[in-house]
């Protein structure tokens, strides 16, 4: 039985360009911060003549993943700081 990268390779619809391998990892560079990974994801994009508005698209697309969650956190920290809480020893004078 092949894997199934092995059958993709084969398969000569399949949508998985090499242009589109790397808009994806400049998404994944984005989310890990890694700067060197965008760097080079992003120059390689630019060889392989990946478009501005889809590198644009790209970015953006993987700025609004990550930020979902920060913003998730940051909420769920509001609303702990507004829990109420038994006074520190130092809060209590």
């Amino acid at each position: 039985m092949n894997s199934a990268a092995e059958r993709d390779k084969k398969s000569p619809e399949s949508i998985f360009t090499e242009q589109v391998k790397e808009l994806v990892a400049i998404g994944a560079a984005i989310a890990s911060n890694c700067e060197t990974c965008f760097k080079y994801h992003f120059d390689k994009a630019r060889k392989l003549a990946v478009s501005s508005g889809d590198l644009a698209l790209a970015v953006e697309t993987a700025k609004m993943v990550k930020a979902s969650p920060a913003q998730a956190i940051a909420l769920l920290a509001d609303k702990y700081l507004k829990t109420s809480y038994p006074k520190s020893a130092e809060e209590q004078g």
